[in-house]
Formats: C-alpha cells, structure tokens, sequence
C-alpha cells in the first residue's frame, strides 16, 4: 500500500515540473524583473518626498546564491529618512508558496515583503494539507483544480499572530517604514 501512494506522490509531483524541466535563467530574470518592478513602486510611493529631498534612496548590488539558480546579482535598496536607514534586501526567489522574498530592516525591526498570488491572505492560503482522522487514515485534500494563471502581487506579512498579508499599498508601506524605522 505505501509503495503505491508513494507511486502516485512521485508521479503527482512530476505532474508540477514543465516538460522539459525548469528554466532556470528565465526564473531568475523573472525574478529580477519584479524586484525591479517592487522598487519602481516603492519609489513612487515616496516621489512627493524624494522630489524635495527628504527621503534619499539608492541602490547597491548583493549577490544571492539559490539552488538551481546559482549565484547572481541583485538590487538592494536604501532608504534614508533623516537619520533612519532602512534597508530592502532581496532573499530570493525559491521561497514556498511565493515568487519571491525582500526583507526590510529598519533600526527597530524587520519586516517582509512576499510575492504571493493576489488572492493569498495569509500563509494558510498557500499550503494544501493533509489531515490525520484517528486510525482511520488520511483525507487528502480537494483535487488540485487545472492550473489557473496566478497573479502575482507584493503583499506585506504583518508581525501579528496569526501573520496575515497585507497587500502592498502606499498606506500600508508607510505604515512598515515607521515600524521598523522606529517612527
């Protein structure tokens, strides 16, 4: 019995890799293209204030290392509010449930920023489980629907419990900068 399960595990997994394997150059670019695109968001969030130079920002490269991937460069991105530095650092794109990680740190904290589906509202949305019943075995959850096209959206993990996303918005980005800027 358990050959037969893992049978259909390895065969549902094969079911989730593109015929002829992942492209690994295309995800990194992917990848690189929405951090880009996350920057270029951020930065018209804070125009008003980087037009009359109260908020400074720059860019420096980092190189990240993923499985897969290897080793590439990417943006990082500060921000300087007086004399608060605030820091976008990207993690990677090899993150479960998710395109894609930056974490900001500020002098009193860290937050995330995830690149999840638009419609996740928090981590819970991302995992199919698998529940335990007693001894009577497992209920596998709901059949997998035909892959639907994912719209990808920056959305931050508040610090709470239990984390929930909250999407990307100049509000609620101000909203981090103070927190982990200690505002």
């Amino acid at each position: 019995m358990r050959t037969e399960e893992f049978a259909k595990f390895v065969q549902s997994q094969q079911e989730l890799v593109p015929k002829g394997g992942i492209d690994w150059s295309e995800t990194r670019e992917q990848w690189l293209l929405a951090l880009d695109s996350l920057y270029r968001q951020i930065l018209e969030f804070l125009r008003e204030y980087t037009s009359t130079g109260s908020i400074k920002y720059g860019f420096s490269e980092i190189e990240l290392s993923e499985q897969g991937i290897g080793r590439y460069t990417a943006r990082r991105m500060e921000i300087i509010i007086g004399r608060q530095r605030v820091l976008l650092n990207p993690v990677g794109t090899l993150i479960i449930g998710s395109r894609g990680r930056v974490d900001a740190e500020g002098s009193a904290g860290r937050a995330q920023i995830l690149l999840v589906d638009e419609r996740a509202h928090s981590a819970s949305d991302l995992i199919k489980v698998t529940v335990t019943v007693g001894n009577k075995g497992t209920v596998p959850p709901p059949p997998a629907t035909p892959r639907e096209s994912i719209k990808w959206r920056w959305k931050i993990v508040t610090t709470s419990v239990p984390r929930k996303f909250v999407d990307l918005d100049k509000e609620s980005f101000f909203a981090l900068l103070m927190e982990i800027a200690n505002g």
